[in-house]
């Protein structure tokens, strides 16, 4: 009776870890639109348009399904599709804990002991500030991490039982995931390893499956049809114009980007100012690019995201972020003892966490510096160091026995016990909370809105970067502002379009640049520039002081316009404020 209790609880455990999780990530998810791509994400599931090469056709898809709920009313459109990434991080966080616990049973660990470190090794991932990060936001991460998630789980499972219609399963996730994220394919290492090893107990039926496989697979990719059928209804955002064969076949190849190779590690001319810093000596001796990766490349754009994971970071946007050790030694023993009591699980593991981290990290080749964190890039290498620290918590905790004669120090010896399997997350969550919490944060949104309002009527927007385009495609595509305003990202349209345009306006409406825009065409346009707003003005004739009011009573009647529906503002809206007051106090 007490092992038949013991079998319907550990069965509750995982869905239980669901809803936790999803109601940690819940009540932390943007309620708007995020930096970077997630504007773009949600603009273009919205209208199922075009996004930036290689596309997630699948995540579009899928995310459009989930906007259908907001019935009508665009302001419900962005946190529907921010609820996409909180429901496929959730469910990634459970089929971790059931991974743990299937690989920590097969490691000869007791049924309490597999329980318990599988449960604090999924509840470290969901508290850890990568998966934690790409989880309240519209980005593909969440969703991606499902599908490695889901055929990591498949697989063990098939090995476990010897189902082969389950390796079909996976081929079909496998293609699927690369219509979300091409990081799917970071699993296969750790799935082919599993299947060979097995070869001796493949039964003539499996090798039929075979030709079903590679079938599925080959299904799960026509999601990606969307793209050049969309494409060839020339919607408003059409990066690439992927409509014909060739176009499309650049397209997913990424043919705009540049593609760094893998020797030699520092690539670009300009980043040659920051040799000295990390490789120095000649930078085309073997000596100083293995320096340059070992120093920047693997120290500072791998392992210090994950000592930001498992250990804390400094300088965070809310000041030092207080993780503490102990996650971080847990998952190293979890490592030692992996090996130790099942050396095959282990090296699939290992597998995973070394495709997932420094093999990625040697074929990203990471130039000296990224626009933002990359760290995103390796969570499929922290998703492996969660199940090692699952291991690390079985194993002290299976020497961690209530000792003491009298009941006093039996309950203290308890309270410690608790103490060890609850202190590893709960420290992670206690210091993360704060840095993750975005269900107040109006700032993308009121910072774009700000832009479009320093606007004249009928006016032309030039952005360059990321964060100065994608909120505002959100603003104009899916709640419908400011429609009057055509807004040209000089990063996708170049430079010799961007003047020929301007050419061919010939100050007929208005101009306006973005601050990094008007950074990058201040020489061209000396002296003709004036700050309006979040915005800087073209104008036909130098800037003179007759300006000063009519500029003062339009900043004024825009810079106002916010969403917040309270008195909070976060840090970056105070911030960018005071930038404006100070740019108008000078002129």
């Amino acid at each position: 009776m007490r092992g038949r209790l013991q079998q319907v609880g550990g069965q509750l455990v995982g869905p239980f870890i669901f809803v936790f999780s999803f109601l940690v990530y819940f009540l932390t998810m943007d309620r708007s639109v995020s930096w970077w791509d997630c504007g773009e994400f949600i603009a273009t599931g919205y209208g199922l348009q075009v996004g930036h090469p290689p596309g997630a056709p699948l995540y579009q898809l899928v995310s459009h399904c989930f906007m259908l709920l907001s019935f009508g009313n665009p302001m419900l459109v962005a946190p529907l599709s921010n609820l996409v990434s909180v429901l496929c991080a959730s469910l990634t966080v459970m089929l971790l804990f059931s991974s743990a616990r299937l690989l920590l049973a097969r490691a000869s660990f007791g049924p309490r002991q597999s329980l318990l470190g599988a449960a604090v090794g999924a509840l470290c991932y969901l508290f850890c500030d990568t998966a934690w990060f790409s989880a309240v936001e519209s980005e593909v991460y969440a969703m991606a991490m499902l599908f490695c998630a889901l055929t990591v789980w498949l697989t063990l499972r098939w090995e476990q039982r010897g189902d082969g219609r389950r390796l079909v399963l996976v081929a079909f996730l496998l293609g699927l995931g690369i219509c979300v994220h091409l990081m799917t394919l970071l699993v296969t290492p750790m799935l082919l390893w599993i299947v060979l090893r097995n070869r001796k107990d493949f039964r003539p039926r499996h090798a039929r499956l075979l030709l079903p496989a590679v079938f599925f697979f080959l299904l799960g990719l026509t999601p990606y049809a969307v793209i050049p059928i969309r494409a060839a209804a020339n919607p408003p955002i059409n990066e690439g114009n992927p409509s014909t064969f060739e176009g499309f076949k650049q397209y997913f190849q990424r043919e705009q980007y540049a593609h760094a190779p893998l020797y030699p590690r520092m690539w670009r001319d300009r980043d040659a100012a920051n040799w000295d810093s990390w490789g120095g000596g000649d930078p085309h001796s073997l000596w100083s690019n293995a320096k340059y990766w070992f120093t920047y490349q693997l120290g500072y754009m791998y392992c210090r995201y994950l000592m930001y994971n498992f250990i804390g970071r400094e300088n965070g946007y809310w000041g030092i972020v207080v993780v503490f050790v102990l996650p971080f030694l847990l998952g190293l023993w979890g490592l030692v003892s992996h090996r130790r009591r099942r050396r095959g699980d282990f090296r699939a593991v290992l597998l995973l966490f070394l495709f997932g981290g420094i093999v990625l990290n040697l074929y990203l080749n990471h130039p000296c510096y990224e626009p933002r964190e990359r760290d995103y890039a390796y969570v499929l290498s922290f998703y492996a160091f969660a199940l090692w620290i699952a291991f690390g918590t079985a194993a002290i905790g299976e020497r961690l026995k209530v000792r003491g004669e009298t009941k006093t120090m039996r309950r203290m010896w308890c309270l410690l016990i608790v103490a060890f399997y609850l202190l590893p997350f709960t420290l992670m969550a206690a210091g993360n909370w704060a840095d993750h919490d975005r269900s107040r944060c109006h700032s993308v949104h009121d910072i774009a809105m700000a832009h479009l309002q320093s606007c004249d009527h009928d006016a032309i927007l030039f952005t360059y970067g990321d964060n100065d385009t994608f909120p505002l495609w959100y603003l104009q595509h899916v709640e419908g502002r400011r429609p009057d305003i055509d807004v040209y990202n000089i990063n996708l349209a170049g430079f010799r379009q961007v003047l020929q345009l301007m050419d061919d306006n010939a100050y007929r409406r208005p101009v306006y640049f973005s601050h990094y825009a008007a950074d990058k065409l201040r020489g061209i346009y000396p002296d003709r520039l004036r700050c309006e707003g979040f915005c800087w003005r073209l104008l036909p004739t130098p800037v003179g002081v007759a300006d000063r009011d009519p500029l003062r009573r339009h900043v004024e009647d825009s810079i106002r316009w916010h969403i917040t529906p309270t008195e909070y503002q976060d840090r970056v809206t105070q911030s960018l404020m005071r930038i404006w007051q100070t740019n108008i106090q000078g002129l």
